[in-house]
């Protein structure tokens, strides 16, 4: 039984760590005035994503909660949407004017923070964190595809 223990408390220590992770991204979209759902969408668009339904598959968000955002950033005044020239019936996001302004004052100076925190990680240490957690995501990932083929 101390060999459950030991896993039993390693597994509450690596979701403390992705809780503590969440909770310092949640400080970074909070910093400027968004919620996670329009911070990640703004970083998205900002990387050349442009549909809602590439947003949600890319933050496995559902469509609702990425829509939602979508109404708030428009609102907002920061993206709009236009519709593709061979499929009017989709639409692309697209930073307005205030949105590049507001990704250039806000979202770009967020991810200096990043970059500098990513920094005091050694390049070992980096290389490490990506290759533990990629391959804990694919085992989660083929864990839960092979359970819902049982169920």
């Amino acid at each position: 039984m101390p060999h459950d223990r030991e896993k039993a408390t390693s597994l509450d220590a690596l979701n403390e760590a992705f809780m503590e992770l969440d909770h310092a991204y949640d400080k970074l979209a909070k910093s400027c005035g968004l919620s996670e759902p329009e911070y990640w969408s703004l970083v998205l668009i900002r990387h050349g994503v442009e549909t809602q339904r590439e947003i949600s598959e890319r933050l496995a968000l559902s469509p609702q909660t990425v829509n939602s955002a979508f109404k708030l950033l428009l609102k907002k005044g920061l993206v709009r949407l236009e519709p593709y020239t061979h499929d009017q019936r989709s639409k692309r996001a697209v930073l307005t004017e205030d949105g590049r302004a507001f990704v250039a004052e806000h979202i770009v100076r967020l991810e200096m923070v990043e970059a500098r925190a990513w920094d005091t990680l050694s390049a070992e240490e980096q290389s490490a964190l990506i290759y533990l957690l990629r391959r804990f995501s694919c085992a989660m990932t083929e864990l839960l595809t092979a359970s819902s083929k049982i169920s």
